[in-house]
């Protein structure tokens, strides 16, 4: 068959939800900060400290919403699928690797039919779930638990995981 190697960079699109959790988080962090200013005020001792903590509270607002920017990486090499979770371009982790002739599933994803509650682990690396151009594949993890990984691949991906899924035929 020759080497493969492909890759692909998904940036998560926001959707209202995630735009409102990101509004909650930068408005506890504000009220949590105008919160220590009175204490400037009324202790004025403790006013250097009060506003370092100020800072502080403002800086980790900015890097938790900040953290949430989320891009998932796809690397298809010969017959292994890699899937990295990347935070804001300073964070890569490791969601899911898989030998793709050990799968059970490969298919279309279809919101109204997935049962989420049937497996263990559900990897969501999506690049949005109204896009429709989500795929899903069903396997049994190193720890033998059931896994389901939701992604958005382009072609040239979706072709390179044909050619080596058999259906049928894996191991568990």
């Amino acid at each position: 068959m020759g080497d493969v190697f492909l890759e692909q960079i998904v940036k998560q699109q926001k959707s209202g939800k995630l735009i409102l959790r990101n509004c909650l988080i930068i408005l506890v962090g504000l009220l949590i900060a105008c919160a220590l200013i009175p204490f400037s005020f009324f202790r004025p001792n403790y006013g250097p400290f009060v506003f370092l903590v100020f800072i502080g509270v403002l800086y980790y607002t900015w890097y938790i919403v900040s953290g949430l920017n989320l891009e998932f990486e796809y690397i298809f090499t010969n017959g292994d699928l890699d899937i990295d979770k990347i935070s804001n371009k300073r964070k890569r982790k490791r969601m899911a690797s898989i030998r793709i002739s050990k799968i059970s599933q490969f298919a279309e994803f279809d919101t109204a039919t997935f049962q989420r509650k049937s497996f263990d682990i559900v990897h969501d690396a999506v690049m949005s779930y109204q896009s429709g151009q989500n795929y899903m594949i069903q396997y049994v993890n190193r720890d033998g638990k059931k896994c389901a990984l939701i992604f958005s691949p382009n072609e040239k991906i979706v072709e390179a995981i044909r050619k080596y899924y058999r259906p049928g035929v894996y191991t568990s």
